[in-house]
């Protein structure tokens, strides 16, 4: 497969149909929208900002909902994922816009917390009215004495107690004890009316601080109030953990509508490039040409019929500004996320997609060759794809690793290893026949080599840049031959070969410098710019060691895993069956996880520095439709009439 050829069009409709077409267009996940150069109705961008705006707002209450309420969801609640076309998305929406729950989860959240300050407050409440609880008076109660002055309040408390038997030594006081505590003692101090004054700089003396109760009633009946008032609280505290756990029974209603919001607002950016005039606006934007009907179909079905024209745009436009998407068969389509990761290929440019797919399978198993190894991936990733709802691009992943499984298991075969126990039968063994298995790495290395060089031979006869063509892929391509007769000879001992092999890299050198020369204006420097290009040959000793790490992987991965078992092998009989057991389950883990993370990450660097080098350059704009979030719900295709 390739690139997918993609039609620019353009949609006219009028102004109050706007929302509707962009809602299509959205929902036909097809369609990237592209800025389109026009006058700007008046005022229309900045209240589309504050549109956006708004729905952020929206956005962030919808995350504090979310956050409350999942700790009562069961898991399997929020872990859903849904399978709804548009119309049934709607609909429910509807529903969820009736139903508030939004507005009902922040409402008891609001609750929650205005009643846990007063609890603290409460708590804190309690706390002191227990401490004076036989406090026998109040500040109002005190100016009501005639002949005496009565003052409350606390004396720190000191080691030998030397303030409070200063006080106690006192005639003309009386000391009534309240509490005590570690850092501090309550008192109820009496004396004469006429001593207040003698009373209050003895006090200040004593580093007396003064204490009024600081409600209307005593402590011991204030006490009660609070203990009251705190029961009331923790009964409505009780029933709305009921009614927050019931409502989280229905915290799919919060996905779906952080969903709408979030469609909502890529309508709105996208509306941000429309052309608008008073009565038309103009929706540009690229599509898949084999998706126009189904976007044609779904306008018609979804839009007013005569509200709006589809207009092919065949103005000239550069390679820049078309968008790249893949389109591969479902066995190579996983491998795309690779080539992703490198660069997306320009429109123009072949997919190396489905060139690095089966070379990348054969060196990942290679590199990880382990029967045990290669079921557990299977298992783990079968369980991923088919036990749980995972998002479309989550899948993909998953779906790479579980075709990975089968060349490693292949491999396993191949190498007789099975959780790193090496089993009687094998083609080679990773113990006995290692210089078998280095020889092996490079001859893929030659393989996947000469086939990115005849991969650049084709691309440049297909633009018939011939000159290049045979500098660039088929002079070497006879290099790599002759050196790998040269090899050939040493192994068998045929002389032919080695005479087979001389002419062809003479020949093929001089193919190098004069296809060089006939391409260069400058024949003179061309001569002289091929020759330094015959300097590359090098990079091929380079490009061609690189592959002895499909060795060195392989080796490594079967030797670690049989340490491991010959450790664990040495305990006692006891041990080995009752610690041993979780040790090597955990031990095989990690050399699992290590060689699945060495085999990803080297079998990557062979095809990004090592093929891609050779014919791939890169550098395409990802087709970024205007879709829906997909977070939550996978959208069905609405049902259409022929």
């Amino acid at each position: 497969m390739a690139v997918s050829k993609m039609q620019k069009l353009l949609i006219l409709t009028d102004y109050q149909t706007r929302g509707d077409l962009l809602k299509s267009v959205q929902e036909c996940q097809a369609f990237e929208p592209i800025s389109v150069k026009g006058p700007d109705r008046e005022h229309s961008h900045d209240n589309l900002v504050a549109d956006i705006q708004s729905l952020e707002a929206e956005l962030a209450r919808i995350a504090q909902a979310q956050n409350y309420l999942k700790a009562v969801t069961p898991k399997k609640i929020w872990g859903d994922r849904f399978q709804l076309t548009a119309q049934a998305f709607d609909q429910k929406i509807a529903q969820i816009k009736e139903r508030d729950l939004l507005g009902q989860v922040l409402e008891l959240q609001k609750k929650a917390e205005l009643r846990q300050k007063k609890l603290i407050s409460l708590d804190e409440n309690i706390e002191l009215a227990t401490k004076w609880k036989t406090l026998p008076f109040l500040k109002k109660d005190r100016r009501k004495l005639k002949a005496i002055y009565a003052i409350a309040g606390t004396l720190p408390e000191d080691p030998n107690h030397e303030k409070l038997a200063q006080l106690l030594a006192h005639e003309e006081f009386y000391v009534e004890r309240l509490f005590q505590n570690d850092l501090e003692q309550g008192l109820v101090v009496y004396a004469n009316r006429s001593g207040k004054h003698e009373l209050k700089e003895f006090l200040d003396g004593l580093h007396f601080d003064q204490f009024d109760f600081p409600f209307d009633k005593l402590p011991a009946e204030k006490l009660e109030d609070f203990k009251t008032e705190r029961a009331s609280l923790l009964a409505e505290q009780k029933a709305d953990a009921a009614l927050l756990k019931d409502l989280g029974n229905s915290y799919a209603d919060l996905m779906l509508l952080e969903e709408e919001l979030y469609n909502q607002k890529e309508r709105l950016h996208a509306e941000q490039l429309l052309a608008s005039g008073q009565e038309l606006v103009g929706l540009s934007g690229w599509v898949k040409e084999d998706e126009v009907p189904h976007l044609k179909a779904l306008l018609a079905e979804t839009l007013p019929s005569g509200a709006y024209a589809i207009l092919i745009d065949d103005s000239q436009v550069s390679e820049k500004e078309i968008p790249t998407q893949l389109v591969n068969h479902p066995l190579v389509e996983p491998f795309e996320v690779l080539t992703e990761m490198y660069s997306l290929p320009k429109y123009s440019e072949v997919d190396p997609t489905p060139l690095l797919a089966p070379f990348y399978a054969v060196f990942f198993g290679m590199m990880v060759a382990d029967i045990g190894y290669g079921l557990l991936l299977w298992l783990g990733t079968w369980y991923l794809l088919n036990k749980t709802k995972a998002t479309r691009g989550a899948r993909k992943n998953y779906k790479l690793f579980h075709i990975l499984s089968y060349p490693t298991i292949l491999w396993g075969v191949f190498f007789g290893s099975f959780f790193g126990v090496e089993l009687p039968f094998h083609v080679l063994s990773t113990t006995g026949d290692v210089i078998s298995i280095l020889v092996l790495s490079v001859v893929f290395g030659l393989i996947q080599l000469i086939f990115g060089l005849m991969v650049n031979t084709h691309l440049q006869i297909k633009d018939k840049n011939y000159p290049s063509a045979v500098s660039d892929g088929l002079g070497w391509i006879g290099l790599l031959v002759g050196v790998i007769l040269i090899a050939a000879q040493s192994f068998t001992g045929i002389a032919v070969l080695g005479e087979i092999a001389k002419w062809l890299i003479i020949i093929n050198v001089a193919m190098i410098v004069l296809g060089t020369a006939a391409g260069s204006k400058n024949k003179l420097l061309g001569i002289g710019s091929g020759l330094y290009k015959l300097y590359g040959a090098t990079s091929y000793i380079g490009d061609i060691a690189s592959y002895t790490r499909l060795m060195a992987l392989s080796v490594s991965g079967a030797s670690i895993a049989a340490s491991f078992n010959m450790v664990v092998g040495l305990l006692p009989p006891v041990a080995r069956f009752t610690a041993g057991i979780p040790l090597i389950i955990a031990l095989q883990l990690l050399n699992l996880g290590m060689s699945l993370l060495g085999a990803y990450v080297h079998a990557i660097r062979l095809q990004f520095v090592e093929f891609f080098g050779k014919f791939y350059e890169g550098g395409g704009r990802a087709f970024k439709p205007l879709k829906t979030y997909e977070k939550y719900t996978d959208l069905k295709t609405r049902k259409l009439e022929k």
